[in-house]
């Protein structure tokens, strides 16, 4: 035995970490969407290759796949890439990241490892002698990432490895029983589904073993060299796996009468130069073990690693500047939302508001802050339609505009659907929005023979949008405005969010969706006040009026033109508009939610899981007060009951015509003039009955 000073102390070349920008994108996403406030260890995976240039020490590289809940195990082969499992713990706080017992908690990986050894479990899968930790703070409004890496090896007081003798593998072994090796090694490795790091070599056959078989034969007294591959590729000195596998041998290998043991051990390091596979630079070394035994007093774990000035102490990583600028608004518009999943509203599904289509007719006061509204909630998706220009007195009213805005001239730049559209996307430039200039014909506006054709392309348009796009708002200044939209929106069974303002007044409604079965949208005649209300039987915007829609605009003053209300009410009014939209998506029967019915919400307030879905909403700011009202449909309405939809089916732009030239016209169909005839001719009666009477 040589003597102490004749010995060298092994030196363990540790593992750096290398992190590939991809690994803290995806860390992003799963802590949003998967972990959220979770802050268990989960699981993690490491990549470390033998393929490295000379010089080079171990290198564990992690990146987006390191997240992969059921990576590929199959066998890698003569990539020489291996696998390491570890744990990741996020934390939700920087103070609980900074507190945590760093010590306590590589000990208890450290004894997790010893636990495998004893029993026995680490020689059925050596590969549990490589493991990692890692624990990160990740603020996810900044991208900056706190974290630190520890590679848990055991250590035990008064016991060190000692180096012996340093041999060259090609030194050791001729050049042909270098090559039998390889050979066996591609052998053993297809016997495995993942790669094994660990492994033994019978001197006498030069077959490759398990660890396990390398033990029971070095038991029975067999020349046994134990291998490992190594990652290491800098000097002479072995890579950080060799430790945990020492104690493993000390433990596992028959004991001898004396306090040490000696093993031959084999550093494998394969390599490719200029396309061939060499192993040259593989190295033997004979290693002076201790004994230990199963109940050792005292095992302490080291493994945390240095930071870039080689100090004990996490590192921190900023990707704010690195990562693309759009991915990053992409991400931030998100985070609030996803958020809402982690604790208030575990069940919200965003994916479907995300992927609504919205239309808006109208990019005023009330478009503007809709579509602000829309793009809150993820929706990417948004289209305006107007034929408006900005105007000086828009930009301090309606939020997607400024004063540049109304210096546009005759070009269609100043477009208000076209502004809007634009500014959408400066605000974030992940939303598909467009502007679309198109005027809505309306009742009562006559059609001339020499604006005809313009006015039959407004409505193939208008059409066509509606047919595109999930959800259509309304949001226009007049009432005969929303008549066509409503029509049309009916008879393709789309989702309609209407909104008006008064001075201190607003309405936000949904209309009611016909499944277009006229036996199922046939209006029950037994309808009973307080009851609920089938989507297929809710009333639109028209449907309270007696009175067909007309030309509203034609005899106002300046004052009546103009949409003047107070100035936080469109606010107020788009926000409800948006919000019942989400409500209405969240909820399984969607566009097809039956109303509430009154403000008795007490039997219905967990009708989706952000709350009720009412029919209508009505504000009134002189009073601060709110009501939900639900109507059923008008049998004889201007706009949604089945005599119209029909009619426009059937006739198309030749029934269109008729009405925008005669709104009166949609009295006759509807029925609606027999009924005004019988209510004056009901009045005339009882007034005359009554005038009879005071003769009397």
């Amino acid at each position: 035995m040589q003597s102490s000073n004749e010995r060298d102390l092994i030196k363990f070349v540790p593992f750096n970490s290398c992190i590939n920008p991809s690994f803290w994108f995806e860390l992003n996403r799963v802590k949003l969407d998967d972990y959220k406030l979770n802050d268990d260890f989960k699981d993690l995976e490491g990549f470390c290759s033998t393929c490295s240039s000379n010089n080079l020490p171990p290198i564990l590289n992690f990146d987006y796949s390191s997240f992969k809940k059921n990576n590929d195990k199959t066998k890698i082969g003569h990539e020489n890439i291996i696998k390491v499992e570890g744990q990741i713990k996020i934390f939700n706080t920087i103070n609980e990241f900074n507190l945590l017992d760093k010590n306590k908690l590589l000990d208890e990986f450290g004894q997790n490892i010893w636990n495998d050894i004893k029993s026995g479990r680490a020689l059925d899968d050596p590969n549990k002698l490589n493991r990692f930790c890692l624990i990160v703070f990740a603020n996810l409004k900044t991208y900056v990432f706190h974290y630190w890496f520890a590679f848990p090896a055991l250590t035990f007081p008064l016991k060190s490895y000692y180096q012996l003798k340093l041999t060259k593998f090609l030194d050791y072994f001729s050049t042909e029983q270098s090559e039998q090796i390889l050979e066996n090694m591609d052998r053993f490795q297809l016997n495995f589904k993942s790669h094994q790091s660990f492994f033994a070599i019978d001197f006498e056959s030069l077959k490759v073993l398990s660890v396990k078989d390398g033990v029971n034969f070095h038991n029975c007294d067999k020349k046994i060299l134990f291998g490992l591959y190594d990652p290491n590729s800098q000097s002479n000195h072995p890579g950080w796996s060799l430790r945990n596998y020492l104690a493993l041998l000390a433990l596992k290998c028959k004991k001898t009468e004396q306090e040490t043991r000696i093993f031959d051990i084999v550093l494998f390091r394969d390599r490719y130069h200029g396309g061939e596979r060499k192993s040259d630079l593989s190295l033997i070394i004979q290693v002076e073990v201790f004994n230990i035994t199963d109940n050792e007093e005292k095992i302490n774990t080291i493994g945390w690693e240095r930071n870039e000035k080689s100090q004990l102490h996490p590192r921190i990583v900023n990707m704010s500047g690195s990562m693309n600028t759009e991915k990053l608004a992409e991400s931030a518009v998100s985070l609030n939302l996803k958020l809402m999943k982690w604790r208030i509203a575990p069940d919200i599904n965003l994916e479907i508001i995300k992927n609504q289509k919205c239309l808006l007719l109208g990019s005023g006061t009330l478009g503007c802050n809709v579509a602000r509204c829309l793009m809150a909630w993820g929706v990417e998706q948004i289209t305006f339609i107007d034929n408006a220009k900005v105007s000086y007195s828009n930009p301090v009213r309606q939020s997607l505009f400024v004063f540049q805005d109304s210096i546009g001239g005759e070009s269609k730049e100043n477009h208000k659907s076209v502004k809007a559209a634009e500014n959408l996307k400066l605000i974030y430039p992940g939303v598909h929005a467009k502007g679309e200039v198109l005027s809505v014909p309306m009742p009562g506006h006559y059609v001339g023979d020499n604006i005809r054709s313009k006015v039959k392309n407004d409505v193939k348009q208008l059409e066509k949008l509606i047919k595109e796009h999930d959800c259509i708002f309304l949001l226009m200044d007049t009432r005969e405005s929303r008549w066509l939209p409503t029509v049309i929106a009916a008879a393709e069974k789309k989702l309609v969010i209407n909104s008006a303002l008064g001075f201190d007044s607003y309405l936000v409604m949904r209309h009611g969706v016909k499944k277009g079965d006229p036996e199922k949208d046939k209006l029950p005649t037994n309808f009973q006040p307080n009851q609920k209300i089938q989507s297929n039987h809710l009333g639109c915007y028209f449907c309270n009026d007696i009175v067909a829609p007309g030309n509203s605009t034609i005899d106002r003053t300046l004052d009546q033109q103009c949409t003047v209300s107070r100035p936080g009410l469109s606010m107020i009014a788009s926000a409800l508009a948006v919000e019942l939209f989400a409500n209405v998506m969240q909820h399984h029967l969607r566009q097809y939610v039956p109303s509430i019915f009154s403000n008795d919400i007490s039997a219905d307030s967990a009708e989706s899981c952000l709350g009720i879905v009412p029919h209508q909403i009505r504000g009134y700011l002189h009073s601060f007060s709110m009501i939900l009202p639900a109507s059923q449909a008008f049998d004889k309405c201007t706009a949604c009951s089945n005599e119209i939809i029909d009619m426009y089916k059937k006739e198309g732009f030749d029934f269109l015509i008729k009405v925008f030239n005669d709104p009166n016209y949609l009295e006759d169909v509807t029925g609606l003039k027999e009924l005004k005839a019988a209510l004056d001719q009901a009045d005339f009666d009882l007034i005359s009955a009554l005038s009879d009477t005071d003769d009397s």
